[in-house]
C-alpha cells in the first residue's frame, strides 16, 4: 500500500503545522527538563543586581561601565589594573561607544595619582565617593560572593547602574573583556 502525492501532501502540512506545537507542548511537561550546563560568565555574578548610587554624568550615560575601585594608596598594582581596563576598552573595537570605564576613588588620592592615571588613559571616569556610601555598597555585594572574591576591585554595571558581575583581583583582563564582548552583543540584539 503506497501513499499517493496527494495524501504525502497533507501529512507533511499536518507534520509542519502540529510538529512545532507538540514540540512546545513536550517542551513544557514535565517530561522534559532542560538545565543549562552552567554559567558561561567569567566574573562573579551578583544575584540580586544591586544599584550604585553614583552622580551619572554625560560620559556614563546609558553606557555598560567596568568600575573599578581604587586602592589607598593606588601604587603600582593599582596603576597596572587601571591599565589593564584601558585595554579591555579598546578591545571592544566599535562596541567601546556603548562602554565606559569608572574609577572610583573612596579617599580622594590626590591630584599626583590622579593626573597619573588620566596620563595612561583620558577616557577614564572620576568618581569620588567622599561620603563613602558607594564602597560601602561595594564592601556588602563583596561580602555576599564566595570567599576567593573577597579582594574583588573591578566591577561591571548595567546602564542602569546596576552592579552585575564582580572580579577578584586575580581575575585575567581577557576574562572581563569576554564577558562585556558577551553582554555588549546581547543589548545589541536587545536594543534592535
Amino acid at each position: 500500500m503506497s501513499l499517493s502525492r496527494q495524501q504525502l501532501t497533507l501529512i507533511g502540512i499536518f507534520a509542519l503545522f502540529f510538529g512545532p506545537l507538540l514540540l512546545v507542548m513536550l517542551m513544557r511537561s514535565s517530561w522534559w527538563q532542560y538545565q543549562p550546563s552552567g554559567m558561561k560568565n567569567q566574573g562573579y555574578l551578583v544575584q540580586p543586581p544591586v544599584r550604585l548610587s553614583l552622580q551619572k554624568t554625560r560620559e556614563i550615560e546609558g553606557k555598560w561601565l567596568i568600575l573599578y575601585l581604587l586602592d589607598q594608596p593606588c601604587g603600582s598594582s593599582c596603576v597596572d589594573s587601571a591599565t589593564a581596563l584601558r585595554q579591555v576598552h579598546r578591545a571592544t573595537g566599535r562596541r567601546s561607544e556603548n562602554l565606559a570605564i569608572a574609577l572610583l576613588d573612596p579617599a580622594q588620592t590626590g591630584t599626583e595619582a590622579r593626573s597619573k592615571l588620566e596620563s595612561i588613559y583620558p577616557n577614564f571616569n572620576f568618581f569620588e565617593d567622599s561620603t563613602h556610601s558607594a564602597t560601602v555598597t561595594l564592601e556588602s555585594i563583596i561580602a555576599t560572593l564566595p570567599p576567593e572574591a573577597a579582594d574583588a576591585r573591578t566591577f561591571i554595571l548595567d546602564p542602569n547602574l546596576n552592579v552585575i558581575l564582580a572580579y577578584d583581583s586575580n581575575s585575567d583582563p581577557t576574562d572581563i573583556h569576554k564577558d562585556l564582548k558577551r553582554l555588549l552583543k546581547w543589548s545589541d540584539q536587545e536594543g534592535n
